[in-house]
Protein backbone atom coordinates (compact mmCIF):
# COMPACT_ATOMS: atom_id res chain seq x y z
CA UNK A 1 0.00 0.00 0.00
CA UNK A 2 1.29 3.47 -0.87
CA UNK A 3 1.26 6.32 1.65
CA UNK A 4 2.50 9.91 1.80
CA UNK A 5 6.14 8.81 2.06
CA UNK A 6 5.82 6.80 -1.17
CA UNK A 7 4.61 9.67 -3.38
CA UNK A 8 5.99 13.05 -4.40
CA UNK A 9 4.47 16.11 -6.00
CA UNK A 10 7.83 16.56 -7.73
CA UNK A 11 6.80 13.78 -10.12
CA UNK A 12 4.04 16.00 -11.55
CA UNK A 13 5.88 19.30 -11.11
CA UNK A 14 5.23 21.55 -14.10
CA UNK A 15 2.51 19.32 -15.49
CA UNK A 16 -0.88 20.66 -16.52
CA UNK A 17 -3.67 18.30 -15.50
CA UNK A 18 -6.86 18.25 -17.56
CA UNK A 19 -9.84 17.26 -15.41
CA UNK A 20 -12.44 16.03 -17.90
CA UNK A 21 -15.88 16.40 -16.36
CA UNK A 22 -16.84 18.72 -13.52
CA UNK A 23 -19.47 16.55 -11.87
CA UNK A 24 -19.46 14.56 -8.63
CA UNK A 25 -15.82 13.47 -8.85
CA UNK A 26 -14.40 16.16 -11.14
CA UNK A 27 -15.28 19.05 -8.86
CA UNK A 28 -13.50 17.42 -5.90
CA UNK A 29 -10.45 16.30 -7.89
CA UNK A 30 -10.00 19.73 -9.48
CA UNK A 31 -10.30 21.63 -6.19
CA UNK A 32 -7.87 19.35 -4.34
CA UNK A 33 -5.34 19.44 -7.17
CA UNK A 34 -5.46 23.23 -7.29
CA UNK A 35 -5.08 23.53 -3.53
CA UNK A 36 -2.00 21.29 -3.77
CA UNK A 37 -0.42 23.71 -6.24
CA UNK A 38 -1.06 21.69 -9.39
CA UNK A 39 -1.93 23.53 -12.61
CA UNK A 40 -5.48 22.50 -13.58
CA UNK A 41 -7.58 23.01 -16.67
CA UNK A 42 -11.17 21.74 -16.68
CA UNK A 43 -12.63 20.22 -19.83
CA UNK A 44 -16.41 20.07 -20.04
CA UNK A 45 -19.14 20.39 -22.62
CA UNK A 46 -21.26 23.55 -22.62
CA UNK A 47 -23.69 22.87 -19.77
CA UNK A 48 -24.30 23.82 -16.15
CA UNK A 49 -21.16 21.96 -15.04
CA UNK A 50 -18.96 24.08 -17.27
CA UNK A 51 -20.64 27.16 -15.84
CA UNK A 52 -19.97 25.88 -12.31
CA UNK A 53 -16.28 25.32 -13.11
CA UNK A 54 -15.99 28.86 -14.47
CA UNK A 55 -17.75 30.24 -11.40
CA UNK A 56 -15.27 28.32 -9.22
CA UNK A 57 -12.41 30.10 -10.94
CA UNK A 58 -11.02 27.31 -13.12
CA UNK A 59 -9.53 27.69 -16.57
CA UNK A 60 -12.40 25.94 -18.34
CA UNK A 61 -12.41 24.88 -21.99
CA UNK A 62 -14.07 22.48 -24.42
CA UNK A 63 -12.78 18.96 -23.82
CA UNK A 64 -10.48 18.73 -26.84
CA UNK A 65 -8.85 22.05 -26.01
CA UNK A 66 -8.28 20.99 -22.40
CA UNK A 67 -6.61 17.75 -23.54
CA UNK A 68 -4.36 19.67 -25.94
CA UNK A 69 -3.17 21.87 -23.08
CA UNK A 70 -2.32 19.00 -20.71
CA UNK A 71 0.28 16.29 -20.22
CA UNK A 72 -1.95 14.44 -17.73
CA UNK A 73 -5.63 13.76 -18.49
CA UNK A 74 -8.10 12.62 -15.83
CA UNK A 75 -11.34 11.17 -17.26
CA UNK A 76 -14.13 11.76 -14.74
CA UNK A 77 -17.32 11.58 -16.79
CA UNK A 78 -20.00 8.82 -16.60
CA UNK A 79 -19.01 5.46 -18.10
CA UNK A 80 -21.69 5.53 -20.79
CA UNK A 81 -20.18 8.71 -22.26
CA UNK A 82 -16.61 7.37 -22.46
CA UNK A 83 -16.49 5.90 -25.99
CA UNK A 84 -17.92 8.91 -27.82
CA UNK A 85 -16.01 11.53 -25.81
CA UNK A 86 -12.75 9.58 -25.80
CA UNK A 87 -12.78 8.73 -29.50
CA UNK A 88 -13.73 12.19 -30.71
CA UNK A 89 -12.30 14.62 -28.16
CA UNK A 90 -9.50 12.93 -26.23
CA UNK A 91 -7.57 10.22 -28.12
CA UNK A 92 -6.66 12.38 -31.15
CA UNK A 93 -5.04 14.99 -28.90
CA UNK A 94 -2.99 12.83 -26.51
CA UNK A 95 0.71 13.56 -27.03
CA UNK A 96 3.48 10.98 -26.81
CA UNK A 97 4.23 10.26 -23.16
CA UNK A 98 0.96 11.73 -21.90
CA UNK A 99 -0.59 10.09 -18.85
CA UNK A 100 -4.25 9.13 -19.26
CA UNK A 101 -6.00 8.28 -15.98
CA UNK A 102 -9.44 6.79 -15.35
CA UNK A 103 -11.22 6.74 -11.99
CA UNK A 104 -13.05 3.51 -12.83
CA UNK A 105 -11.78 0.68 -15.00
CA UNK A 106 -15.07 -0.12 -16.76
CA UNK A 107 -14.23 1.17 -20.24
CA UNK A 108 -10.78 -0.44 -20.24
CA UNK A 109 -11.94 -3.74 -18.73
CA UNK A 110 -14.66 -4.15 -21.36
CA UNK A 111 -12.57 -2.67 -24.20
CA UNK A 112 -14.97 0.13 -24.93
CA UNK A 113 -12.03 2.43 -25.73
CA UNK A 114 -8.81 1.74 -27.66
CA UNK A 115 -5.62 2.82 -25.92
CA UNK A 116 -2.81 4.11 -28.18
CA UNK A 117 0.55 2.57 -27.36
CA UNK A 118 2.39 5.88 -27.11
CA UNK A 119 0.70 6.99 -23.86
CA UNK A 120 0.85 5.94 -20.23
CA UNK A 121 -2.48 4.67 -18.86
CA UNK A 122 -3.41 4.23 -15.21
CA UNK A 123 -6.33 3.69 -12.88
CA UNK A 124 -6.77 5.93 -9.83
CA UNK A 125 -10.08 4.90 -8.28
CA UNK A 126 -11.23 6.51 -5.04
CA UNK A 127 -13.45 4.33 -2.90
CA UNK A 128 -15.63 7.30 -1.97
CA UNK A 129 -17.79 9.83 -3.78
CA UNK A 130 -16.87 13.46 -4.39
CA UNK A 131 -18.12 15.29 -1.30
CA UNK A 132 -16.05 13.28 1.24
CA UNK A 133 -13.02 13.44 -1.06
CA UNK A 134 -13.12 17.22 -0.83
CA UNK A 135 -14.14 17.50 2.81
CA UNK A 136 -11.53 15.08 4.12
CA UNK A 137 -8.84 16.83 2.11
CA UNK A 138 -9.83 20.10 3.78
CA UNK A 139 -9.80 18.35 7.17
CA UNK A 140 -6.23 17.18 6.57
CA UNK A 141 -7.11 13.54 5.90
CA UNK A 142 -8.07 11.59 2.79
CA UNK A 143 -9.89 8.58 1.39
CA UNK A 144 -8.82 5.14 0.21
CA UNK A 145 -8.05 4.69 -3.49
CA UNK A 146 -7.03 1.83 -5.78
CA UNK A 147 -4.19 2.25 -8.31
CA UNK A 148 -3.16 0.26 -11.36
CA UNK A 149 -0.70 0.89 -14.16
CA UNK A 150 -2.32 -0.37 -17.36
CA UNK A 151 0.52 0.56 -19.73
CA UNK A 152 3.77 2.39 -19.14
CA UNK A 153 5.87 3.25 -22.21
CA UNK A 154 7.49 6.21 -20.40
CA UNK A 155 8.46 4.22 -17.31
CA UNK A 156 7.00 7.00 -15.11
CA UNK A 157 3.30 6.07 -15.00
CA UNK A 158 3.26 4.82 -11.41
CA UNK A 159 5.30 7.74 -10.03
CA UNK A 160 3.12 10.30 -11.79
CA UNK A 161 -0.11 8.59 -10.76
CA UNK A 162 1.04 8.47 -7.14
CA UNK A 163 1.91 12.16 -7.44
CA UNK A 164 -1.70 12.78 -8.48
CA UNK A 165 -2.93 10.61 -5.61
CA UNK A 166 -0.88 12.69 -3.17
CA UNK A 167 -2.19 15.95 -4.63
CA UNK A 168 -5.82 14.80 -4.28
CA UNK A 169 -5.19 13.52 -0.75
CA UNK A 170 -5.48 9.78 -1.28
CA UNK A 171 -2.02 8.89 0.04
CA UNK A 172 -2.97 10.43 3.39
CA UNK A 173 -5.23 7.39 3.86
CA UNK A 174 -3.61 4.84 1.58
CA UNK A 175 -3.52 3.74 -2.06
CA UNK A 176 -3.80 0.01 -2.72
CA UNK A 177 -2.53 -1.67 -5.93
CA UNK A 178 -5.56 -3.37 -7.53
CA UNK A 179 -5.88 -4.27 -11.21
CA UNK A 180 -8.36 -2.24 -13.24
CA UNK A 181 -10.26 -5.43 -14.11
CA UNK A 182 -10.67 -6.44 -10.47
CA UNK A 183 -11.63 -2.88 -9.46
CA UNK A 184 -14.34 -2.88 -12.12
CA UNK A 185 -15.74 -6.26 -11.18
CA UNK A 186 -15.76 -5.52 -7.44
CA UNK A 187 -17.51 -2.20 -8.00
CA UNK A 188 -20.17 -3.72 -10.24
CA UNK A 189 -20.75 -6.57 -7.79
CA UNK A 190 -21.23 -4.15 -4.92
CA UNK A 191 -23.77 -2.22 -6.99
CA UNK A 192 -25.67 -5.31 -8.16
CA UNK A 193 -25.52 -7.56 -5.09
CA UNK A 194 -24.67 -5.86 -1.82
CA UNK A 195 -26.50 -2.56 -2.39
CA UNK A 196 -29.80 -4.18 -3.47
CA UNK A 197 -29.57 -6.53 -0.47
CA UNK A 198 -29.21 -3.58 1.91
CA UNK A 199 -32.04 -1.61 0.30
CA UNK A 200 -34.35 -4.60 0.27
CA UNK A 201 -33.49 -5.43 3.89
CA UNK A 202 -34.40 -1.91 5.05
CA UNK A 203 -37.62 -1.90 3.01
CA UNK A 204 -38.65 -5.36 4.17
CA UNK A 205 -37.96 -4.56 7.83
CA UNK A 206 -40.10 -1.43 7.55
CA UNK A 207 -42.96 -3.29 5.84
CA UNK A 208 -42.95 -6.14 8.39
CA UNK A 209 -43.24 -3.64 11.23
CA UNK A 210 -46.03 -1.62 9.59
CA UNK A 211 -47.94 -4.82 8.76
CA UNK A 212 -47.58 -5.79 12.43
CA UNK A 213 -49.31 -2.54 13.44
CA UNK A 214 -46.37 -0.26 14.25
CA UNK A 215 -46.50 3.44 13.39
CA UNK A 216 -44.54 4.01 10.15
CA UNK A 217 -42.50 6.99 11.34
CA UNK A 218 -40.76 5.49 14.40
CA UNK A 219 -40.40 2.23 12.46
CA UNK A 220 -38.57 4.07 9.68
CA UNK A 221 -36.36 5.89 12.17
CA UNK A 222 -35.40 2.76 14.08
CA UNK A 223 -34.63 0.77 10.94
CA UNK A 224 -32.35 3.30 9.20
CA UNK A 225 -33.46 6.95 9.10
CA UNK A 226 -32.01 7.89 12.49
CA UNK A 227 -28.56 7.22 11.06
CA UNK A 228 -27.56 4.83 13.85
CA UNK A 229 -27.05 1.88 11.51
CA UNK A 230 -25.07 4.07 9.09
CA UNK A 231 -22.80 5.24 11.92
CA UNK A 232 -22.25 1.64 12.95
CA UNK A 233 -21.18 0.72 9.41
CA UNK A 234 -18.79 3.70 9.33
CA UNK A 235 -17.29 2.48 12.59
CA UNK A 236 -17.09 -1.05 11.18
CA UNK A 237 -14.92 0.24 8.32
CA UNK A 238 -12.06 0.69 10.79
CA UNK A 239 -13.02 -1.49 13.76
CA UNK A 240 -14.27 -4.57 11.91
CA UNK A 241 -17.66 -5.88 10.82
CA UNK A 242 -18.19 -8.11 13.86
CA UNK A 243 -15.97 -6.19 16.27
CA UNK A 244 -18.17 -3.09 16.12
CA UNK A 245 -21.09 -5.09 17.52
CA UNK A 246 -18.88 -6.44 20.29
CA UNK A 247 -17.60 -2.99 21.18
CA UNK A 248 -20.71 -0.86 20.70
CA UNK A 249 -23.59 -3.27 21.29
CA UNK A 250 -25.14 -4.05 24.66
CA UNK A 251 -25.44 -7.69 25.79
CA UNK A 252 -29.07 -7.57 24.66
CA UNK A 253 -28.00 -6.34 21.23
CA UNK A 254 -25.23 -8.91 20.89
CA UNK A 255 -27.54 -11.75 21.92
CA UNK A 256 -30.17 -10.63 19.42
CA UNK A 257 -27.64 -10.39 16.60
CA UNK A 258 -26.10 -13.79 17.16
CA UNK A 259 -29.52 -15.43 17.56
CA UNK A 260 -30.30 -14.96 13.86
CA UNK A 261 -26.94 -14.21 12.26
CA UNK A 262 -26.45 -16.55 9.32
CA UNK A 263 -30.07 -17.71 9.37
CA UNK A 264 -31.83 -14.93 7.45
CA UNK A 265 -29.80 -15.11 4.24
CA UNK A 266 -28.99 -18.59 2.98
CA UNK A 267 -27.69 -20.57 0.04
CA UNK A 268 -30.33 -19.19 -2.34
CA UNK A 269 -28.94 -15.67 -1.93
CA UNK A 270 -25.35 -16.96 -2.18
CA UNK A 271 -26.24 -18.66 -5.46
CA UNK A 272 -27.66 -15.41 -6.81
CA UNK A 273 -24.43 -13.67 -5.84
CA UNK A 274 -22.45 -16.24 -7.82
CA UNK A 275 -24.72 -15.72 -10.83
CA UNK A 276 -24.24 -11.96 -10.64
CA UNK A 277 -20.44 -12.11 -10.50
CA UNK A 278 -20.41 -14.55 -13.44
CA UNK A 279 -22.65 -12.19 -15.42
CA UNK A 280 -20.20 -9.37 -14.70
CA UNK A 281 -17.15 -11.42 -15.68
CA UNK A 282 -18.50 -12.84 -18.94
CA UNK A 283 -19.88 -9.54 -20.23
CA UNK A 284 -23.57 -10.33 -19.87
CA UNK A 285 -24.15 -7.28 -17.72
CA UNK A 286 -22.39 -4.98 -20.19
CA UNK A 287 -24.53 -6.33 -23.03
CA UNK A 288 -27.70 -5.74 -21.01
CA UNK A 289 -26.51 -2.25 -20.03
CA UNK A 290 -25.85 -1.35 -23.66
CA UNK A 291 -29.35 -2.43 -24.71
CA UNK A 292 -30.86 -0.49 -21.82
CA UNK A 293 -28.92 2.63 -22.78
CA UNK A 294 -29.92 2.39 -26.44
CA UNK A 295 -33.58 2.22 -25.35
CA UNK A 296 -33.24 5.31 -23.15
CA UNK A 297 -33.05 3.48 -19.78
CA UNK A 298 -36.76 2.56 -19.49
CA UNK A 299 -36.22 0.29 -16.48
CA UNK A 300 -34.69 3.19 -14.53
CA UNK A 301 -37.85 5.21 -15.12
CA UNK A 302 -39.95 2.30 -13.87
CA UNK A 303 -37.70 1.90 -10.83
CA UNK A 304 -37.95 5.62 -10.04
CA UNK A 305 -41.75 5.55 -10.26
CA UNK A 306 -41.90 2.42 -8.09
CA UNK A 307 -39.81 3.69 -5.20
CA UNK A 308 -41.43 7.14 -5.31
CA UNK A 309 -44.81 5.41 -4.82
CA UNK A 310 -43.61 3.23 -1.93
CA UNK A 311 -44.64 3.58 1.71
CA UNK A 312 -40.99 3.90 2.71
CA UNK A 313 -40.54 6.97 0.52
CA UNK A 314 -43.85 8.51 1.64
CA UNK A 315 -42.86 8.09 5.28
CA UNK A 316 -39.40 9.54 4.69
CA UNK A 317 -40.95 12.51 2.84
CA UNK A 318 -43.16 13.06 5.90
CA UNK A 319 -40.14 12.90 8.19
CA UNK A 320 -38.22 15.46 6.11
CA UNK A 321 -41.26 17.73 6.21
CA UNK A 322 -41.27 17.51 10.02
CA UNK A 323 -37.59 18.44 10.11
CA UNK A 324 -38.10 21.20 7.57
CA UNK A 325 -35.46 19.77 5.22
CA UNK A 326 -35.86 19.53 1.42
Amino acid sequence: MYFERDASLDDIDGATVAVIGYGIQGKAFAANLRDSGVRVVVGNRADEYRTAAIDDGFDTRPIAQAVRAASIVLLLIPDEAHPEVYDGQIAPYLDDGALFVVAHGFSIRYRRIDLPRHIDVALLAPKMFGKPIRQRYLDGSGVLAFVDVVQDPSGTALRRTLGLAKAVGFTRYGVLPVSHAVETELDLFQEQFLTPLLLDACRMAFEVLVEAGYDPLPALLDMYASGEMAEMMVEAATTGLYEVIEQQGSPTCRFGVQRYLGRLIGDEVRAKGRQIIEDIRDGGFVEALAKEGEAGYPSLAEYHASYRASAVTATHDHYRAILGTP
